[in-house]
């Protein structure tokens, strides 16, 4: 049931990049899955007026966590708070990622604050799916942002634009060629990022994305982040955030 619940800041941390790791600790446990996000308030009831959506990095027991890069004047405020301040969370929102089969071989494919959702993946599945983990950042970010993938994975590989962690390059230079040998492919980043990766899969019913775009809402009402489908539009906060690599239409 998604419920707006309180959440007092114990850790909000610059990780490298502009990219904060934020901690919450809350009275109330509500239960999310991989791929869900939140809507965070970030300043007073109305400045700034609108919340920011934020996928969940890591959630354990009654600390949520959410990975974040400042961009503008919300998630600058968002990057002032301290420890102890509260913070108005509704969670959870939108759909989860698919259920993983025991055993089963997934490649994980993750760019920039995309990595979030994949995080809480692994994480739930740990030492049950055999993870095949690749995320690309375009600078330096601290190990900790990628310490459970690394920990969780069969393989891990990492790269960065300006070559300052990792393979120099973006991340899709070095994911497998042969993609038809894994399971599922679940993905989270840049869309340009995930049209090419989507491009590559022949069986696209094999591949979910978790797609990033603004949101107003996290209802499906403001119509803010509406994108492409076969036969219709669709509602990134409502049917998603995660879509079947056969839903979505990229625009060329």
């Amino acid at each position: 049931m998604v419920k707006d619940i309180i959440g007092k800041v114990i850790l909000n941390k610059n990780v490298g990049n502009n990219i904060f790791l934020l901690c919450l600790e809350t009275e109330e446990v509500e239960e999310v899955y991989p791929g869900q996000f939140a809507m965070l308030s970030i300043g007073d009831e109305y400045d700034p007026f609108l919340r920011r959506p934020m996928s969940i990095f890591k959630r354990d027991k009654n600390r949520y966590c959410f990975l974040y890069q400042v961009v503008g004047r919300g998630t600058h405020l968002l990057s002032k708070k301290r420890n102890e301040e509260e913070i108005k969370v509704l969670l959870p929102l939108g759909n989860s990622f698919p259920t993983l089969n025991k055993k089963e071989d997934v490649l994980v494919v993750g760019g920039g604050v995309g990595i979030a959702p994949l995080n809480f993946l692994v994480d739930y599945y740990k030492d049950q799916v055999n993870f095949y983990t690749f995320i690309g950042f375009s600078s330096f970010v601290s190990e900790e942002v990628y310490l459970d993938l690394k920990k969780y994975s069969r393989e891990f590989v990492i790269s960065s634009e300006d070559g300052s962690i990792g393979y120099k390059g973006k991340i899709l230079d070095f994911i497998p060629k042969d993609l038809n040998t894994f399971d599922k492919i679940i993905s989270c980043g840049p869309s340009q990022m995930l049209k090419l990766l989507v491009k590559r899969v022949e069986d696209k019913d094999r591949v979910y994305l978790s797609l990033e775009e603004r949101m107003g809402c996290g209802f499906g009402i403001c119509l803010s982040c509406a994108i492409k489908s076969k036969d219709k539009l669709l509602h990134v906060c409502k049917e998603g955030p995660v879509f079947c690599g056969t839903e979505v239409i990229w625009d060329e």
